[in-house]
């Protein structure tokens, strides 16, 4: 579970670049000082078995003869058997007892080039050679930490540039289970959700203009009638005209509640209220029982004893249990049941009720089960659409569970 997290992942990934650099840089050290050292040894008898380099003074102190090796050397003689050799960037003292021939004093000297010297050149080159090699070893091994860990949040650098590019079917691949993976995971159920509500709003706009279009076109052609005389401007004529402009009102209202209610805009007026009262004035506000869908007269049926208080907005609920009552007169074959609980709410009909697959789309916007239904019978889609907003409004739930609407306080 650790190594799936990247910051776990990543940590690891710098102990193991650090371990490698150490172990690179040990091994070639370990093994440049003992062969260096093997060198050394061995060069160091064979400069014992060599003649050495000599320096000759005279009794004045003055050099009379030197090496060839030595030339480039100036020396200087400090002390009785103490000898002091520079040059550009070198510096060396050497002690030793001087043999006499007659007034001269000759002293010999290791030769300049020594194995130390050389010992630690090499040991100085072998190091940097293994230290740049330890170091590229650590960028490979970062590169392809790199590319592993970036190539995905690349990935979503283009697909966020595409999204904000209005390309909403933009998706990035998953891969692993690490927080990059989990990050492209909520972009692509971003997306998803901005498509689908992209997708929605065009709908809806369909919609409204769908809706809007067919009262509008009934007042025009009834006005242009009239003008061209087919028609009589009578009061049979001012009701037709009347109940399309009742039409186009009713949805606007509707509209505006629902995006007020979508927005959390909207006032609640709380206050404990018996669920009897508030069925009773849903069924005494313009609920007006018709002929079910099987021809005969419906009746309804109210099972709400008296002593259930509920805290909420009468209007505003009054208006959903309307809304949900409109719905079961337009779907019932002969009967409706409305009946309550402490806190429960069910409005239920003996209709064919919602097909599978929609129980939760009818309470979209503009949502019908049937499209081909007029809006005379079937409304504009946006009775349940309102009471499911104005019910979460009250911090309740409306779910639909076959036959009935339940609400939930």
């Amino acid at each position: 579970m650790i190594l799936r997290s990247l910051r776990w992942r990543l940590a690891l990934a710098m102990a193991l670049i650090i371990a490698a650099v150490l172990t690179a840089a040990g091994l070639f050290s370990s093994i440049t000082v003992k062969r260096e050292l093997d060198h050394f040894l061995v060069a160091q008898r064979e400069n014992d078995m060599h003649p050495r380099a000599r320096v000759v003074f005279n009794a004045r102190g003055e050099i009379v003869e030197r090496s060839p090796e030595l030339s480039t050397y100036d020396i200087r003689l400090v002390s009785n058997g103490e000898l002091h050799l520079t040059r550009a960037n070198e510096s060396l003292v050497v002690k030793t007892s001087p043999m006499r021939v007659g007034e001269a004093r000759v002293y010999f000297l290791p030769r300049p080039e020594t194995r130390d010297i050389s010992l630690q050149r090499t040991l100085n080159r072998r190091l940097i050679a293994g230290i740049t090699i330890a170091a590229l070893l650590a960028i490979a091994v970062m590169m392809t930490l790199f590319r592993r860990v970036f190539a995905p949040v690349e990935s979503l650098t283009r697909g966020a540039r595409s999204l904000a590019g209005g390309r909403l079917d933009t998706r990035v691949e998953v891969r692993g289970r690490d927080e990059v993976a989990e990050l492209a995971s909520a972009f692509n159920s971003m997306a998803e959700a901005l498509e689908r509500n992209e997708k929605a709003r065009r709908n809806m706009v369909n919609d409204v203009a769908h809706e809007l279009r067919t009262p509008l076109t009934n007042i025009r052609a009834q006005i242009e009638a009239v003008q061209d005389g087919v028609m009589a401007a009578d009061a049979k004529w001012l009701a037709s005209i009347e109940e399309d402009a009742a039409m186009l009102a009713r949805l606007v209202d509707d509209l505006q509640q629902l995006s007020l209610a979508e927005a959390g805009q909207l006032r609640l007026e709380l206050e404990e209220i018996e669920i009897a009262d508030l069925v009773e004035r849903a069924w005494g506000a313009g609920v007006s029982p018709a002929p079910g869908r099987a021809g005969s007269p419906l009746s309804i049926t109210i099972d709400v004893p008296r002593g259930l208080i509920v805290r909420v907005d009468p209007r505003r609920m009054v208006q959903v249990l309307r809304n949900l009552l409109v719905n079961a007169i337009a779907h019932a074959n002969h009967t409706i049941h409305v009946s309550a609980s402490q806190h429960e709410i069910r409005v239920a009909d003996d209709g064919p009720g919602v097909p599978p697959g929609h129980e939760e789309k009818i309470f979209d916007r503009f949502h019908r089960v049937d499209p081909s239904r007029s809006r005379a019978t079937g409304g504009a889609g946006l009775g349940l659409a309102i009471a499911k907003e104005l019910v979460e409004l009250h911090g309740g739930t409306i779910r639909y569970e076959r036959p009935a609407f339940i609400i939930s306080l």
